[in-house]
């Protein structure tokens, strides 16, 4: 695990602090392609050492990532460690960088979408793009001018091909999204990053615009928040036996960590894939959140990623675990 010391640090927004790291021994950082976030060690409220990730702002710059960190006063610690703990001259362990949110750069056309702390890896893409002469534009809402983060650089990577938004939190003053997405075309792509509400808002609006559900990109920093009608339920291990239940409020894969299982996963947002599980019976209706199977995989129902999915009634779900 690799090793950099923090080169500055500096408010962003009275919330939002940016930290520039650079390698501790000297030596180049791997680049980092658009989209692409770094795993900090932190320490959460309860003390213990955890990993987070943040987006890096600054694509293929192999001598320092830049990244910021929205304060959380209701999250789980690392982002008030961050803000509180971390300082100039600090010495961090990171992952290398890993990219589940990757740019489609061969698009005929992009359009970039961030609301508030989710213009990171939308920053990064629309230097890309830039430096790459693609045609793009972006688009980027923020409750108001002091909550904008990064905003001069925003404007100075889209080079006239931007829009901000400041709605006050009114929802009536917000992003028009069906004229943003327009109609469906083979070659354009759209990419969206910030708070569930626009993520799913998103998502609504290109599925009433015909989009292809490949061409439509997102990522959460959060997990999927839990629905009204979720319920428990059981989980089967076939190749294990085992049987356990998942409560409201749990997630199929916290439920078999607690359990002393030990499955493959990685992000616990549902972007990645990499806890994606093979379903062999289920007696009631699966309801699929994560951003990484297609909509023709979903509607197999024979697979689904268990650290955001569900089944959404109770019974029995069985996997190939």
């Amino acid at each position: 695990m690799p090793e950099v010391t923090v080169q500055q640090v500096h408010d962003l927004t009275d919330r939002i602090r940016g930290f520039d790291l650079v390698a501790t021994n000297g030596t180049s950082l791997p680049p980092a392609e658009p989209g692409a976030h770094i795993k900090l060690t932190v320490t959460d409220t309860a003390g213990q050492p955890v990993k987070r990730s943040y987006s890096i702002i600054n694509p293929r710059q192999a001598d320092l990532y830049r990244i910021a960190v929205l304060r959380e006063e209701d999250g789980e610690g690392g982002s008030i460690y961050m803000h509180q703990k971390v300082k100039t001259g600090d010495v961090i362990e990171i992952d290398l960088p890993q990219n589940d949110f990757p740019l489609v750069e061969s698009a005929t056309k992009t359009i970039l979408i961030a609301g508030g702390i989710g213009i990171t890896p939308i920053l990064a893409m629309a230097t890309a793009l830039q430096q790459a002469g693609k045609d793009f534009v972006l688009h980027y809402a923020s409750r108001n001018h002091t909550d904008m983060a990064l905003m001069t650089e925003v404007l100075d990577a889209a080079n006239g091909r931007c829009a901000l938004y400041f709605d006050g939190g009114d929802a009536k003053r917000s992003m028009p999204l069906a004229t943003i997405l327009g109609t469906a075309e083979a070659g354009k792509h759209a990419y969206v990053c910030g708070p569930g509400g626009l993520i799913d808002a998103v998502l609504d609006t290109a599925r009433r615009n015909r989009w292809a559900s490949e061409n439509v990109h997102y990522e959460r920093f959060t997990t999927p928040a839990a629905q009204l009608d979720d319920t428990s339920f059981e989980v089967h291990l076939a190749q294990s036996g085992q049987t356990f239940e998942v409560p409201v409020g749990k997630s199929v894969l916290d439920v078999l960590i607690d359990e002393g299982v030990d499955p493959l996963y990685d992000c616990k947002k549902g972007n990645c894939g990499i806890c994606t599980s093979v379903v062999l019976e289920h007696d009631g209706d699966l309801s699929h959140r994560d951003a990484y199977l297609s909509d023709s995989q979903k509607a197999q129902n024979d697979q689904m990623c268990i650290c955001v999915s569900r089944m959404q009634s109770n019974g029995r779900l069985t996997l190939d675990l």
